[in-house]
């Protein structure tokens, strides 16, 4: 049984959640229910939720100042429950930075039809998935056995792109993540020097949060980040987030494009659609990265760049919030490397050295 403590200053919200859950999920309990952040701390004293539920935005104690209190004297996974307006987005980005796993967007209104099967999906889901998350599965022989043969092939890629043309040859990075992943682009972004190509990210996350996260990495970078713009050609030394409900793909002469195309498996953008196209107009010049995150977007896509040439890294086990994206890359047998932030920080790095 999932324990569940809510953190939240609305009564509504409480009796909202208490009846979803209960009508949804036979396997999680709300084992407590307070309002305010000084309120979460007193209950934790005594008691040990396994998933906390945490609003931004309340009296007393914020949920910001909460968290950090509470990730210093009993850390405990966070998912944040919150609205999106631009002060609580902000506040949302730190409270990531400070330990919470994960953001879910509050809707304005919880009393609209579907209320059940949003909560369902965007937040029962994330409870189960991060209940026991810090247990790190180890890899299978199998799969061990397949990364020791792929041991020397990124050794051969830094060769590779120092015959590439300067200006014209430049690599372009695809970069996908998930679940952890606002956390993990800024300890990657930290590391980072203004890089001699373009970096695009597809980064699932609710929409009116992304300028919250582009304010926030660009905090902590000495990269020019900004979002994509429609046939506009990707930039060397930019790094270019996707703030549009709409996939993003490259045209023949590698501008970038959107298309209106259902969502894939309820995502869009999807990093499936911007690999595919990456590999298919950058050909060997492509590099996808594949990091933290939870199902397995970028999979078929990251074997089109690897068809066309490209290369594939995916982020190390240990390293990873949620295992789930970059295992589906590795069991694939699609990633050329697997590394943990630092060393893929050091190899773009390297690679910048080489342009």
């Amino acid at each position: 049984m999932v324990k569940v403590l809510i953190v939240d200053d609305s009564a509504i919200v409480h009796e909202i959640l208490r009846k979803v859950i209960k009508e949804k999920s036979n396997d999680i309990e709300i084992i407590g229910n307070v309002y305010n952040g000084e309120e979460a701390l007193n209950f934790l004293k005594n008691q040990s939720p396994d998933i906390i539920i945490m609003d931004i935005e309340m009296p007393v104690m914020d949920g910001l100042t909460a968290t950090k209190k509470i990730m210093e004297e009993k850390p405990t996974p966070i998912i944040v429950f919150s609205a999106a307006t631009k002060k609580i987005a902000d506040l949302v980005m730190k409270a990531l930075e400070a330990g919470a796993v994960d953001v879910v967007e509050k809707p304005e209104n919880l009393g609209e039809i579907g209320i059940e099967s949003f909560i369902e999906k965007n937040l029962i889901n994330k409870i189960k998935i991060f209940y026991g998350f810090k247990v790190i599965r180890r890899l299978s022989p199998l799969t061990m056995k397949k990364l020791s043969e792929e041991k020397e092939k990124l050794q051969k890629i830094a060769e590779k792109k120092t015959r590439l043309q300067k200006q014209t040859n430049i690599p372009c990075i695809g970069i996908a993540s998930s679940t952890g992943g606002p956390q993990t682009l800024k300890r990657l972004f930290s590391q980072l020097e203004k890089p001699a190509y373009p970096i695009i990210i597809v980064q699932h996350i609710p929409h009116n949060f992304i300028q919250s996260l582009k304010d926030w990495l660009m905090l902590y970078t000495k990269c020019e980040c900004e979002f994509v713009r429609e046939h506009a050609l990707p930039q060397a030394g930019k790094i270019y987030l996707v703030n549009c409900d709409k996939h993003l793909v490259f045209s023949p002469d590698g501008r970038f494009k959107f298309l209106d195309e259902p969502p894939v498996y309820g995502i869009r953008p999807s990093a499936d659609y911007m690999f595919k196209s990456l590999g298919e107009t950058y050909k060997e010049r492509a590099i996808g990265i594949v990091l933290t995150g939870m199902g397995d977007d970028g999979k078929e896509g990251a074997k089109v760049i690897k068809e066309k040439g490209g290369t594939i890294i995916a982020e190390a086990e240990e390293d990873c919030i949620i295992f789930g994206m970059p295992k589906a890359v590795i069991e694939e047998g699609l990633a050329d490397k697997v590394m943990k932030i630092s060393e893929l920080a050091s190899f773009l790095n390297q690679l910048t050295a080489y342009f």
